[in-house]
């Protein structure tokens, strides 16, 4: 069959969040997709490089707009075409078989602040997701989380959505590369990902600062992930308030290579997001043998299964409590470790697009 899959965002570096799981799911369906076509839709060149196999890459223009009127008029260029949730194309010609990615549910789950962002939710949740919702023949979802989210919200048959849980990043390959993280440095407890509220920096921080006051020690935080603006700003005003500013590290995005030290040094990983539609980082966290922490609520629960601490995201106390076991009950750490690299092995990016592949030719 032909297969067409609409590469936006895409992104070779500096590469996170969406643009991560496109550029992953593009190169592992490209991998395995021997006897079919595949026709990649993008608004920049792919490096062919990225992408093992042949395929198509086929131009669109960029803007809203410019887009729309493109898959207007889309011809029957591809049997089944993917795209991601809620991007473009809003309508498509019936013959061509739509099937809608979804990561997540934010905004539903957690109501934006300022007008702006209020307005762009409410155009993308109200107005352009139920457009594609309908649209789609099918609908894969990151996670069983997401798929009630989606039947609950959407109230879409249950047998159109299909739950694919995403891959992961492999850091093991960075093993015999990457240097290691400076000893002054360490013990510290890690977190990866963007600083924003949805993440629970704030929870992560303010358990911290509990802990230290509670059992004083030398472990250190660090954050690797992009940050700014006021969210930041009031960590650091508690941090300075409460004498632990020395202690803790915002050290923006990171390499992969960079990310495997951080991870692989770390005393423990701590993910007690609010909101996420798989939670890639614990799992990478266990595939390195590194003890993690994260929520009990949302997909995380469901990702991390017995192979992590689970604590409600909005205790402190329960967040606190858990870097406690994991920094000082060598049990725990032990056997922490040793459930995460078993968990880890039920995800990758091979098995998520093997499992892609079979439901498109299912079609």
């Amino acid at each position: 069959m032909k297969i067409g899959f609409v590469a936006e965002p895409y992104e070779e570096s500096h590469a996170s969040g969406m643009g991560y799981v496109v550029l992953e799911f593009i190169k592992n369906i490209a991998a395995q997709s021997a006897g079919d076509e595949l026709v990649v839709y993008s608004t920049k060149p792919v490096n062919r490089e990225l992408l093992p196999g042949p395929f198509t890459n086929i131009l669109i223009p960029k803007g809203f707009v410019k887009q729309f009127f493109y898959f207007l008029r889309f011809s029957k260029q591809v049997d089944a075409l993917l795209f991601i949730a809620p991007l473009l194309p809003l309508w498509l010609p019936r013959h061509t078989k739509a099937v809608l990615v979804c990561q997540e549910l934010a905004s539903q789950n957690i109501t934006p602040k300022g007008l702006r962002d209020r307005t762009r939710s409410f155009l993308r949740d109200n107005i352009l997701m139920p457009v594609c919702v309908a649209r789609a023949s099918k609908i894969i979802a990151a996670s069983q989380s997401t798929q009630r989210d989606i039947l609950k919200f959407y109230r879409v048959p249950v047998g159109k959505v299909q739950v694919i849980y995403d891959g992961f990043q492999d850091l093991s390959r960075f093993k015999d590369v990457a240097a290691p993280i400076d000893e002054t440095m360490r013990p510290y407890f890690f977190f990866a990902g963007k600083v924003k509220y949805r993440k629970n920096v704030h929870g992560i921080v303010a358990a911290f600062i509990a802990l230290k006051k509670r059992r004083p020690s030398a472990v250190k935080l660090i954050i690797a992930g992009d940050y700014g603006g006021e969210y930041h700003a009031s960590m650091l005003q508690a941090l300075e308030e409460a004498g632990f500013a020395q202690d803790v590290f915002f050290i923006g995005y990171v390499t992969s290579e960079k990310l495997y030290s951080l991870y692989k040094y770390a005393t423990g990983f701590v993910f007690p997001s609010i909101n996420e539609g798989f939670g890639m980082p614990p799992v990478e966290a266990m595939s390195l043998g590194v003890p993690v922490l994260t929520s009990k609520i949302s997909s995380m629960a469901e990702v991390a299964g017995d192979a992590a601490l689970l604590v409600d995201p909005f205790s402190v106390e329960e967040i606190s409590d858990a870097m406690e076991k994991i920094l000082f009950d060598d049990t725990v750490r032990t056997d922490l470790i040793h459930k995460g690299y078993e968990r880890a092995k039920k995800f990758s990016w091979p098995l998520a697009a093997s499992e892609c592949l079979a439901l498109l030719r299912g079609l």
